[in-house]
């Protein structure tokens, strides 16, 4: 009869065959996989309140499902989806290994995982429950000298011949998509920063469309440690026990 959010990535991938894949592992308990419902709530809200199996998002793939979802359900073809995210050094954990020590981080940048991060099967794997289809994307994460926070820029291949008002159209969908969404913010113009979201439990979007490349640029920032993990996870709790959503959790810089 217990409630469980987990927090770790065990239940986040709902397939043994694909887990095994990209955890390089076969699954100790795999008739459990299918229990969990996977924990963003702008996205699954309705099915979080119904179940008490919750497996809590990663860091990186919460900013960039939030950044992509809408415009995934707006029906747009995308020819690509690749992705460049910079993450805090909290991001990859309390681990004692060199290129997380302050000698290696303090003064430096640098991508890791460049090639099968095992959080692209989990982004592949919820893209294709938002859209239906199989998106294959390239991903690649980057450490940052700061203590927390993530910034993903995302890039997205769209048709040449788009109207002249395509960016305000695509900022209209993303406004409508997260209209009761009160974590996340969509920029109406600019670009968010890591400063407007640490602390907080927020995402936020900018977006803007190279004309010159076709490519529909989308910036999403959050807190890895907040957004990303124990605030999302707060988050699912309250809606899991119906209390209220903002419940104990910072939005706008101020405790709800």
């Amino acid at each position: 009869n217990l409630k469980i959010i987990d927090i770790g990535s065990d239940f986040r991938i709902n397939d043994p065959d694909s887990y095994k894949t990209w955890y390089g592992t076969d699954h100790i308990i795999p008739e459990l996989l299918k229990d969990f419902v996977y924990g963003l709530p702008e996205i699954n809200s309705g099915l979080i309140k119904k179940s008490s199996y919750i497996a809590n998002p990663g860091c990186y793939p919460t900013s960039i499902l939030l950044g992509l979802a809408p415009l995934l359900k707006s029906g747009q073809k995308l020819d690509n989806i690749s992705i460049d995210s910079k993450s805090g050094v909290s991001g990859a954990g309390r681990k004692l290994k060199e290129p997380y020590l302050f000698g290696s981080i303090n003064n430096n940048f640098y991508a890791y995982s460049t090639q099968n991060h095992r959080h692209i099967g989990e982004m592949e794997q919820e893209i294709r429950k938002i859209s239906g289809l199989d998106y294959k994307i390239d991903f690649t994460p980057h450490l940052l000298p700061v203590n927390r926070g993530i910034f993903s820029s995302i890039y997205c291949k769209v048709a040449e011949d788009q109207p002249e008002d395509f960016k305000e159209s695509i900022i209209k969908d993303y406004r409508d998509f997260y209209k009761n969404s009160i974590f996340v913010k969509v920029f109406a113009d600019g670009i968010p920063q890591l400063k407007d979201v640490v602390g907080t439990n927020r995402c936020l979007i900018g977006i803007n469309h190279d004309k010159r490349t076709s490519t529909l640029k989308i910036f999403s920032v959050i807190d890895n440690l907040l957004k990303g993990a124990a605030g999302q996870a707060v988050q699912n709790m309250n809606l899991m026990f119906g209390l209220k959503e903002s419940e104990g959790l910072v939005s706008d810089g101020l405790y709800s």
